[in-house]
């Protein structure tokens, strides 16, 4: 077996394999230019500030604004909608399932169940990620959902 050049990694099947990330974790991979605030117009990071907040309204309003603009909008702002739409439909499958849990639980023990507060944390951190987005694609910042961003970029390629 060959020796690997110093410092670098070498992947399960040897030293011919690409050599593994260094660090505990990959950088995320940068933004493609035709996703990138900077080389968006105004109008479209208002759009896509717009596509963030329509968040509030649950998965339709992201819809409608997509059904809207679908055809005419930039990449950019169809980036930003469709992340914006994924995103909320995680969301509402996810505090849907708690509630329905907590439904449960609450006819079984016949009582308070402990989800409940969980389930308003769900709502209030949802509330506070939706307008960090909004906040810093209207400053001209690239922004990305975790887990949806990196998703939604692989499917518009």
């Amino acid at each position: 077996m060959a020796d690997a050049p110093p410092g670098s990694q070498t992947g399960p099947s040897g030293p011919g394999s690409p050599p593994l990330p260094a660090g505990p974790a990959a950088a995320p991979e940068p933004l493609p230019p035709e996703l990138q605030s900077a080389n968006a117009s105004k109008d479209d990071r208002t759009l896509a500030m717009i596509a963030h907040l329509l968040g509030l309204a649950g998965f339709i309003g992201p819809l409608v604004l997509y059904l809207l603009k679908k055809d005419t909008a930039s990449a950019y702002v169809k980036f930003h909608v469709k992340q914006s739409l994924f995103y909320q439909v995680a969301v509402t499958v996810v505090v849907v399932a708690l509630m329905m849990v907590a439904m449960v639980g609450m006819v079984l023990t016949r009582g308070w169940c402990f989800l409940f507060p969980l389930i308003s944390l769900a709502v209030l951190g949802n509330l506070g990620y939706l307008i960090v987005a909004a906040v810093q694609t209207s400053n001209g910042k690239d922004f990305e959902y975790y887990w949806i961003g990196p998703w939604v970029r692989r499917s518009m390629m």
